[in-house]
């Protein structure tokens, strides 16, 4: 259905709408739905009428709509992550290997561009058209409200949702709210304001509170009006921010100070155990929207198998789509407080305590739940069976010594370890052998479930608004307005989580800003941030040009020293150039060649493209 996803070409066709929205509602359910909705008449002969006028269906019809916002792990694993200085891409299993080889090479253009998102602007409007149609069809319902309502405040929301998506991508976006017929004298239309595209954005978030149930009475998954308020503030966040704000209108920063404090004030507590956070069940205390992870909505959800299979290693027979960068690593803080290194990333804080022979002892506990280190054991589901798994980078220290290595929890040890190159030399896994710096993403994997299966519902969750972040941002928000103390107590309380308890920062200045940045970096990684806040910060160079890309060069094992292991630090030669950054106008992405050619004119490309 070709119309559903060329927005340029929009038309209400009505003989086709019903079946197709039967397959669509068949087959990306991702909030829960009646039983009754079984005793309906066949699926392929329900009538238009039936569908919005039936709340079981029209339940359906506005879950499925969720499936429009985009999932974490797209489009590669860790999102965009890998364009930053906290991963690589690992071009030879990554979906977006050449485009994400070609967007840090300088090259990103209206051509590759869709290949690089994951073609997110016609699954945007795709969903944004299932909005408009809803919101048609809905008027003069005979429902009741107190049914109907909820449903509408979900589907603004999730229009405002998408929209705030396509302005950080591109920023100004042709505003569409309604659908178009076939008496249309053109379906070509010209891009909006990034300014009107956020006005837009507050107006229907504004437009769908009162109309939300509230977190804690609807089902989980679902917009609330917390989750409203969550988008509002984020969006205005974004709005204040260095890209959208060149001038620095301090009453942006205050705008986005209220809708903050108001999510800050709106019931949520920290979760005291910071991996928790991540694995079901949801913890409804301080995450204000998410999604689990089922097999229905990650089918419906762009496809891919996901986390396991995309931050596995390779050893544990995965793809390992993205690797951390030693950059990653060093923003883990000692428990004392300490970084393990000075700012160059190289030379060793000597007041810290660290030993780079010890790398992995005495740091921040969040570090043990993000970094997946060699020696790190853990209770992975391997076929039919569950057994203990340390991750395994290294090599054999004596090499000339045949089979020196004991035997460690019944299992055949090799003179090398099972995510050791040697390993996939020796014909020990199928895939590709490439984790280029030694580490890889723990945070969002679960090793209690098979490593790749359509039908197994994971215990991943997907955050999309929680506490943490809001704090994070109200702190940002008061280093902009100069209330330096102020910024200083947010950021402890995220640091004062239970499981997590780390010292007090105290910084002032620009080494406060550097601090808050990390902190994001540490609490908020693989969450969809680290790429979007570079941008908003216009803080690219040096970050997303990272050069030289550093990590574990060589890590060896000796058994006849008792099994200890000797690290060596360096450039990974290995990972993709980065070119110097091309300049501001690469802090917006193009807009689709297809798009602007289907306009017949009407959309006008973003500067420098």
């Amino acid at each position: 259905m070709r119309n559903l996803i060329d927005i340029n070409k929009l038309k209400n066709i009505k003989n086709a709408f019903p079946i197709l929205l039967v397959m669509i509602m068949g087959a990306t359910l991702v909030l829960s739905c009646d039983d009754d909705l079984l005793d309906k008449s066949p699926l392929y002969a329900i009538p238009e009428e039936d569908v919005f006028n039936d709340p079981i269906f029209l339940n359906g019809y506005v879950a499925s709509t969720y499936n429009g916002i985009k999932v974490h792990y797209r489009p590669a694993a860790g999102g965009l992550i890998g364009l930053t200085d906290l991963a690589f891409i690992q071009t030879q299993t990554n979906d977006i290997g050449g485009p994400g080889e070609e967007y840090l090479q300088g090259g990103m253009t209206p051509e590759n561009v869709d290949a690089l998102t994951n073609g997110l602007w016609a699954h945007q409007y795709k969903y944004i058209t299932n909005v408009n149609v809803f919101m048609e069809k809905v008027e003069g319902s005979d429902i009741e409200p107190a049914v109907l309502d909820p449903m509408i405040g979900q589907m603004l929301f999730l229009r405002a949702y998408m929209y705030f998506e396509l302005s950080r991508h591109f920023g100004g976006v042709p505003l569409i709210t309604k659908t178009f017929s076939l008496t249309e004298e053109s379906y070509s239309v010209p891009r909006n304001t990034y300014d009107e595209v956020a006005a837009f954005v507050l107006s229907e978030v504004d437009k769908a509170i009162p109309l939300l149930k509230n977190h804690g009475e609807a089902p989980s998954g679902a917009a609330t009006k917390q989750a409203a308020m969550a988008l509002k503030a984020r969006m205005l966040l974004y709005m204040a921010s260095p890209l959208n704000n060149p001038s620095n209108d301090i009453s942006k920063w205050q705008a986005a100070e209220v809708a903050t404090k108001a999510v800050l004030e709106a019931g949520f507590t920290l979760h005291p155990d910071y991996f928790e956070l991540f694995h079901d069940p949801v913890a409804q205390d301080e995450i204000i929207l998410a999604r689990s992870y089922t097999s229905l909505n990650r089918v419906a959800s762009q496809g891919g198998w996901g986390y396991n299979y995309d931050f596995w290693p390779s050893g544990f027979d995965a793809n390992q789509r993205v690797t951390p960068t030693q950059n990653f690593v060093n923003a883990f803080q000692m428990i004392n407080g300490e970084y393990p290194y000075l700012e160059d990333g190289i030379t060793i804080n000597p007041t810290s305590g660290y030993d780079d022979q010890l790398p992995n002892l005495n740091r921040d506990p969040r570090y043990y739940v993000n970094v997946l280190y060699s020696g790190a054991v853990v209770q992975i589901f391997d076929g039919s069976k569950s057994a203990e798994r340390a991750y395994e980078y290294w090599e054999d220290a004596n090499p000339d010594i045949p089979m020196e290595n004991p035997d460690w929890n019944g299992e055949t040890v090799f003179d090398f370890g099972r995510d050791s190159k040697s390993y996939w030399i020796a014909g020990k896994t199928p895939f590709h052998w490439n984790i280029q710096t030694g580490y890889a993403f723990k945070k969002l994997t679960d090793f209690t479930s098979p490593r790749a299966s359509w039908d197994h519902d994971y215990d991943n969750v997907t955050s999309y608004f929680r506490l943490g972040e809001f704090l994070l941002n109200y702190a940002e928000i008061q280093i902009a307005l100069g209330n330096e103390s102020l910024a200083r107590e947010y950021i402890n309380k995220v640091r004062k989580r239970e499981s997590v308890n780390m010292p007090d920062v105290t910084e002032n200045g620009d080494d406060l800003v550097r601090v808050y940045r990390n902190e994001r970096v540490v609490e908020l990684n693989l969450e969809d941030s680290r790429f979007y806040d570079l941008m908003r910060w216009k803080a690219a160079p040096g970050l997303v040009d990272l050069n030289p890309a550093r990590g574990i060069t060589s890590l060896k094992k000796d058994w006849s020293d008792g099994g200890r292991l000797s690290y060596e630090y360096g450039t990974i030669t290995t990972a993709t150039a980065r070119a110097p950054w091309p300049g501001d106008y690469y802090y917006l992405m193009p807009i689709p060649i297809d798009e602007i050619n289907k306009s017949d004119g009407a959309l006008e490309q973003n500067p420098g493209y």
